[in-house]
């Protein structure tokens, strides 16, 4: 039930993500972006991207087509009480059949939705239909409001409606699921004892290093992630140092370490599983026994956080049975907070990473933080790192990344479609020894003044006043714009890292890809702004046009 306190801990997060220079300027225009980002943990510039809502919108307020985990296209809904009276009320039902009616449209892959839909959700729709051209895409709708879910019998009318779509599946957030998922981890240390399997345990030491093999029945690690507060819910503190959140059940990889662990075949689990990397500051047993107790000291699972989730979940469902199910247990005891971060990630392999967790206590990264506070900027080398400091003086750290790739490396295609690879195999590219706070603030600050305008466009879009219909290329084209910011730069011989200087180039450069633009879509009648942006030819044609 809808509270108070809730209400208040929504309110100022709200307020965190108001900013009324790019229209947004009150909660209810915060409340998707903000919503967007945290269920789906992307930052607040791709949560702002993803908003279709406004005139035209056939009730989608926001599309993320999601290729990093799976091909999923997920699909909201939102409705934000202006007052706590409100959050008392059930999330409003009335806009289900037209979100209805534009899914069986969009499935159709109906052209005419061009002229029903505003440019952002026509956008949108084109990236889906191309997810749809690949296998496995799966949907997902979300309706998600800061007061109560829909009444029992409008969720029913709801799965119902989308019930003959196969691969679809609805997720309902209120207030009080919302709050839940902004919950703090700090939380104190967790002392466990785990006990082995018999004899199956090989131990090691190393120096001031120890290590422990050994395998475990699934009970025990379900006992050691089980939250001791409420059985029905995990232990999150013990992930701290994952380099990775858990990524659900309906993740592909989850659903089949939970098919694994309750199939009939369950017995080979300890084979076709990589197991659990735990650290601790010491762990002790008694050697030579059978099926000894180990006792560990501040415990954290570093790797097998999915594996752990899974199992955790399997054993929720009320016909499990995994007392055949064995997990293999690697402990391993060290003060080494350096060595521990080489850990996490040498044995993260099982699941896609955010490569950008797992750099980001490289020692580069602590120096260019250092170089930011330096010049009065708060570099966030972890997500939301400075949340409590001012959102001008934040830096996020792949933005920044993605803002060199496409600036000072020419790269605005990989910034935009394959930026995971900035923190993968271009990582010693971009950050290399030579690197400059003034190269990386200033391409940093000119993509923030190009998406200020990117945001303008947007918002123009949503409130139907838009001038200039030419520029809703900026919404895909931001990288582009900023690569060829540089490379005017250079045909004037500006110094490329003096920021107010090249900031001139901004206005220059969006009009000649604006005209570049306008030339393809007048020869394509299939244009897609999302597949333009991500080819590499396109940033050929802007070469040849400088």
């Amino acid at each position: 039930m809808a509270n108070l306190l809730d209400w208040n801990t929504l309110e100022h997060r709200l307020a965190a993500f108001l900013d009324p220079e790019n229209g947004i300027d009150k909660p209810q225009k915060a409340f998707p972006i903000l919503m967007v980002a945290t269920i789906l943990g992307i930052s607040e510039e791709d949560a702002s991207d993803a908003i279709t809502d406004g005139a035209k919108d056939r009730g989608v307020d926001a599309i993320v087509v999601d290729e990093n985990h799976g091909n999923v296209v997920h699909i909201f809904q939102f409705k934000c009480a202006d007052k706590f009276e409100n959050a008392k009320k059930n999330f409003p039902s009335s806009e289900i059949d037209k979100l209805a009616t534009y899914i069986a449209e969009m499935l159709d892959m109906d052209a005419t939705l061009k002229q029903t839909c505003n440019p952002i959700l026509w956008n949108k729709t084109q990236e889906i239909w191309e997810a749809m051209n690949k296998p496995g895409v799966e949907f997902k709708i979300h309706f998600c409001g800061n007061m109560l879910e829909m009444t029992a019998d409008e969720k029913a009318r709801a799965s119902a409606v989308f019930r003959k779509y196969r691969q679809f599946t609805i997720q309902h957030y209120s207030l009080d699921s919302i709050v839940k998922l902004f919950l703090d981890n700090n939380k104190p240390k967790v002392d466990f004892t785990l006990t082995a399997v018999d004899k199956d345990y090989f131990d090691r030491t190393d120096g001031n290093v120890r290590g422990l093999i050994c395998s475990v029945e699934a009970g025990e690690i379900i006992r050691m992630v089980t939250s001791p507060e409420d059985a029905l819910k995990v232990r999150e503190e013990i992930f701290n140092d994952n380099v990775r959140v858990y990524l659900s059940s309906s993740n592909k990889i989850n659903k089949k370490i939970i098919e694994s662990a309750l199939s009939e075949d369950k017995s080979l689990f300890w084979y076709l599983n990589n197991g659990i990397t735990i650290t601790c500051d010491s762990f002790s047993y008694l050697k030579g026994r059978r099926a000894p107790q180990i006792e560990l000291k501040n415990v954290q699972i570093v790797n097998g956080g999915q594996t752990s989730h899974a199992l955790f979940e399997a054993a929720q469902q009320k016909t499990a049975d995994l007392s055949d199910v064995l997990v293999l247990v690697r402990i391993i005891e060290t003060k080494s907070e350096a060595f521990s971060l080489s850990i996490a990630e040498s044995t993260n392999s099982q699941t896609p990473i955010k490569g950008r967790d797992l750099r980001s206590n490289d020692e580069i990264q602590k120096r260019i933080e250092s170089g930011f506070a330096a010049v009065d900027y708060f570099y966030e080398r972890k997500q939301n790192q400075w949340s409590d400091k001012p959102k001008a003086r934040r830096i996020d750290a792949f933005e920044c990344g993605q803002a060199f790739a496409a600036y000072h490396l020419g790269k605005p295609e990989i910034a935009k479609k394959d930026r995971g690879r900035i923190y993968s195999d271009l990582y010693d590219t971009v950050f290399t020894e030579d690197l400059t706070i003034n190269e990386l603030l200033c391409s940093f600050l000119l993509l923030r003044e190009i998406d200020k305008l990117k945001k303008t466009v947007q918002s123009a879009i949503r409130n139907g006043s838009l001038d200039d219909p030419q520029e809703i290329f900026l919404i895909d084209g931001a990288f582009h714009v900023l690569y060829t910011v540089r490379l005017l730069a250079a045909k004037k011989n500006l110094d490329p890292s003096d920021f107010p200087t090249v900031k001139k180039q901004i206005r220059p450069a969006i009009n000649l890809v604006k005209k570049i633009v306008s030339d393809k879509m007048s020869n394509d009648e299939t244009f897609s702004f999302n597949r333009f942006f991500k080819d590499s030819e396109t940033s050929k044609l802007i070469f040849a046009a400088i």
